[in-house]
């Protein structure tokens, strides 16, 4: 079972960003269409409002690269010179302060030249639907098995609910965003290393390459396998097996339905 007490490093400190940490009130922005580019005509681009007491002949993009202060939108089908900037367009989004989660690795946080971080909206299970509740699917989340989904459980002081990342809506935001002042304000919650690498198996299973097998799975090379979650817990002594090609993996002894099992290279 995943608990607050095994995902989350009981004393963070406030000198660094890592994979994984959790922040609140962070600005993510989102287009008002889930439509896609090629229907052009219902975007909405940004243009300066016109003035009547004075034309300005300066080409568009020139127009836009300091952002006037009175700007309206219109239809894209409405703009006559609509996406004619090899640069692309200004157009209207929806930006909302919100809980996200760092999805980029430590090592490129710390990278001076890294101008983007990824991060993911995490969102309160409370806020989702009744059909989107129900005992089973709320089982898989807790469980981790919605793929696209990251399970973060409850956490108290500073207060993070019982909520999940959406790997599907992962976007980049400058680095600027993330000063320690930012850190130290809006930090709700840090990764221990085993939830840490229970995002990065996440990851894995997001984009297709599982890091691991779980107790369900069947083996699909024979071979000694040992627990990684056995590994990133602490465990003095982790949990290894030999496994048959075709059986499961089942649960470790001491990690339980918890298990990730790893293939031990075979000695040369």
């Amino acid at each position: 079972m995943i608990t607050a007490e095994r995902w989350y490093e009981p004393n963070p400190e406030f000198q660094n960003y890592y994979q994984g940490d959790i922040l609140g009130e962070i600005p993510l922005s989102t287009l008002p269409t889930f439509l896609p580019a090629a229907k052009q005509d219902v975007w909405g681009i940004l243009r300066p409002r016109p003035n009547r007491f004075k034309q300005d002949n300066r080409p568009m993009a020139e127009v836009l690269r300091n952002l006037p202060n009175e700007l309206i939108g219109r239809a894209a089908k409405d703009v006559v010179d609509a996406w004619s900037d090899a640069n692309g367009e200004h157009v209207i989004a929806h930006v909302r302060k919100m809980n996200v989660i760092l999805i980029s690795r430590s090592c490129d946080v710390d990278k001076e030249g890294r101008k983007h971080f990824l991060v993911a909206p995490v969102i309160a299970v409370q806020s989702l639907s009744d059909t989107q509740k129900t005992a089973e699917k709320l089982r898989d989340l807790r469980a981790n098995e919605v793929f696209h989904w990251f399970y973060l459980p409850e956490k108290k002081a500073p207060d993070l609910l019982e909520s999940f990342a959406d790997l599907s809506q992962m976007v980049p935001l400058h680095r600027t965003f993330f000063d320690l002042e930012t850190l130290k304000a809006n930090l709700l919650a840090r990764l221990s290393a085993q939830g840490t690498a229970g995002l990065q198996s996440a990851l894995s299973n997001f984009y297709g390459n599982k890091f691991g097998f779980a107790p369900p799975d069947t083996c699909p090379q024979q071979g000694r396998y040992v627990c990684s979650s056995c590994l990133y817990s602490g465990q003095p002594t982790p949990t290894a097996k030999n496994v048959n090609a075709g059986a499961l993996f089942d649960d470790c002894p001491a990690c339980g339905e918890d298990a990730m099992w790893a293939k031990i290279p075979d000695p040369r």
